[in-house]
Order: C-alpha cells, then structure tokens, then sequence
C-alpha cells in the first residue's frame, strides 16, 4: 500500500512515506523539498504512479531489531565461511543479544532513532532490571559494532551520536555504577587441591555403576587432566587421542547450532597436548568403555542416541550432579515439559560449570612456572590462548594462597631484601 502525504515543515513543502514509518522522500541522498504545495502535490502523485507501477521502490526506515537480526545472522554465516578470523562461539552472542536485549527494550526503535540519548536511556533499563556495568559495557561494544556494519550497508546515516557514546571505565563515560566495585572484574573462585582430589575419588568410584558415571568419571579426567572448553570436549574424537605417544589433538569443536565445526576459537586454541602415563590410564579406561558400548560413533563422549556426542546440557547436568553430591553446589529440581530439569541455587562458582577446572589447571600450571621450569609459551599453548598476556590476565590474578599468606610470604621476602633477620 502505497501513502505519501505532502507536509508543511517551515516554509516549505516535503514528502513523507507513512506507509514506511513516516520516512521523509529523499532523491539521490537529498530531502525533495518544494516552494509552493502544488508543486510537491504534483510530485507526490507523479511519485504515487511510479511506486504503484513498480517503476522504482522506496526503500522506508528500518527497525533496529530488525537489521540486527539480520546481523547477527551475516556474522554467524561469516564465521562458518573457510578461514574466517571469528568462531561461531564468539559471534552466537548477537543472537542472545538480540532475544534478551533488542526484543524487549527495542522493540519499536527505528535506526535513525538510536542515538546518545536513547542509549543512555536503554542502559539506564539495563541497570534497572539488575544487569551489571561489564555487561552493560559489553551490550555498548555490540551496538557500536552493529552500526558501523549499517552504515557499510547504508541503510541510515543518522545515528553518529550513538557511535560517539560510550560507556567506560574511570568517569569517561555519561553513565556510571553506582558502586566503583562493579568497574572491576570479579576474582572467580578456583577448586582447591582438596576439592578437586573430592571429585576426582567420587566419580572414580562409581565409575563402574552406570553409562552416567561412566562418562562423568571419562569427562571430569579430561577436565583434571586438560581444561579444555566445553566445546572443545564434546568435539573430541576417538582418534584425536595417541595412546602411543599420549597426546591428545585439539583440532575442532561441537556446537549445538552447527555441530562439529572443523576450527577452533582462535588459531592458538588449535593445539597438542601431552599427558602423563598415570594420566593415560584413566583415559584409555574411558576410551576402552566408549569404544565397546558405541564402536560405530566417533566421538570421545558418545550420545545415547544418534551419532552425535552428549549434548551441552547433558554435560552440564553432569558436572553439576557431582558437585551436588560432594558438597560443593545445591541443586533445585523440577519437571518442565515432562522432563527433570534443574537450576542452581548455591554455588561458589560462577558461570559455565566446567570453567573453574580450565581456571584450575591455568592457575596450577602460572603458580608452579618456576618449579617445573615452564615457559610462558607453553602454559598458553596447552590453554589454548594465542597470547600469553591473555593467560595471564584472566588466570593470573587468582591466588591459590590467602591474602594473609601471600601477604606474610611477601613481607619475609621484602623483609630478605633489606637484611631485616629479627
């Protein structure tokens, strides 16, 4: 349906295009503006005819939710192109934006309406419903990142105060937390030896009880021994271990959007890792139950059903029933949709659950370099880090000792310095 209104904006006449959000009519990137009222009446029907014949098309305004949908999607279809630089790990997060953020709090903005003001608006939102100022942060990176690709696809131009806004650190921004704590990243909590050696004696001794304990005995000794992502584990194959040489091969990973994806996070994470014989024999235990119960499929961690490995909720089912059971997390169960569900309601750890086994065998490996004479190198290579300063600024800053012990080692070395002995 075709509706173009002729409108009186100051002394002169414009076209405005209410069948597509009221755009005002624009030629060749200029507004059509007319002296007298005959005149733009006699260019909105001229205009009409055409748009009516399909002799040319008028493009209209475009909701944000909308485009960066339609982003998202381009970024993730890019990812699985051969050699991209980004991972389809690292791009999913504009799909979840875009479900938790863009619907809800956009979800009749168009693109030459996202401007400083909104923004300030939005994460004003964002604090209201309880989000943190580092995913606040976050979200900000995102649109910006969104609205240089609109402007590479010229679909609006009227946004550059929203590029310009930014929401910092250390008062360079137009919104801050209330609380300067939240400017700074949380300590994540790390397993002690003791409560990782707990885990490790549970699932060993039920390992022979069931296909479950089974595979949470294989897959919290590939967690101990290695600290893989999650990803990274469920897209191990059978082959990627060499119980000759016991190495295991990081080539790829298991995503439950595009399955097995022939490509790490990034060009570091792609790797070799060695492992010790004392190591070897609780993997090829597990490796030997695999291969027996499903030999036809691939994968390390075999699904129940089909050729596929578990699935990523299985995994953190898994991993959260042990730690329930040792002491280390409290669960609260429920039936959704005729299936057992569960959430979390207590905790040391935060986030995805194998996470704190990957900060486990980082920080074990930065806090014993000069006992085992390990380079920087090869504590990132065996992460999977392409940077070493990457390892050591999200592992590094975890201490295995309390403040007070550290403070007391610190002291009697400064104290060594300076030829202090009482």
């Amino acid at each position: 349906m075709t509706d173009i209104r002729v409108i009186k904006k100051r002394s002169q006449y414009i076209l405005l295009d209410y069948a597509n959000g009221r755009t005002q009519i624009k030629q060749d990137g200029k507004s059509l503006a007319f002296k007298y009222k005959k005149d733009a009446k006699a260019a909105r029907d001229l205009l009409t005819v055409a748009v009516e014949s399909n002799q040319i098309k008028l493009t209209g305004r475009h909701k944000f939710m909308d485009k960066f949908k339609e982003y998202g999607l381009f970024r993730i279809e890019m990812a699985n192109q051969p050699g991209a630089r980004d991972s389809v790990t690292g791009v999913a997060g504009y799909k979840s934006f875009h479900d938790k953020y863009a619907v809800p709090y956009f979800p009749d903005v168009y693109l030459d309406e996202t401007d400083g003001p909104t923004l300030v608006a939005f994460v004003a939102k964002l604090k209201a419903a309880g989000v943190t100022h580092k995913t606040n942060v976050n979200i900000i990176q995102h649109i910006h990142t969104f609205l240089r690709w609109c402007l590479f696809k010229k679909y609006h131009h009227e946004f550059s105060s929203a590029l310009s806004w930014k929401i910092g650190k250390h008062g360079s921004s137009y919104l801050l937390p209330e609380n300067d704590d939240e400017l700074y990243e949380k300590e994540t909590y790390v397993l002690t030896d003791d409560e990782a050696n707990s885990v490790l004696d549970y699932v060993k001794r039920r390992r022979d009880l069931s296909r479950e304990d089974a595979i949470a005995y294989g897959f919290f000794s590939v967690l101990s021994c290695f600290g893989l992502r999650s990803s990274e584990i469920r897209g191990l194959k059978k082959t990627s271990f060499d119980f000759d040489n016991n190495t295991v091969s990081i080539k790829g990973a298991y995503h439950a959007r595009t399955g097995y994806v022939n490509k790490t996070k990034n060009r570091g994470s792609r790797r070799s890792i060695s492992f010790s014989p004392r190591q070897a024999v609780h993997l090829k235990w597990f490796a030997d139950y695999m291969f027996k119960l499903k030999p036809h499929n691939k994968y390390f961690f075999c699904g129940a059903r089909g050729d596929g490995p578990i699935s990523e909720y299985y995994s953190r089912k898994l991993v959260w029933k042990t730690y329930e059971q040792v002491g280390l997390a409290k669960l609260e169960w429920y039936t959704q949709s005729n299936t057992r569900q569960f959430k979390v309601t207590d905790c040391k750890f935060k986030g995805e659950p194998t996470k704190t086994w990957r900060h486990f065998v980082a920080l074990n490996m930065i806090d014993n370099m000069e006992h085992l004479k390990l380079t920087p190198n090869q504590i990132k290579q065996r992460i999977g880090h392409t940077r070493w300063t990457t390892t050591v600024d999200r592992y590094g800053n975890h201490n295995r000792v309390t403040s007070s012990q550290a403070d007391r080692v610190i002291a009697e070395k400064v104290d060594l310095a300076l030829g202090y002995t009482n």
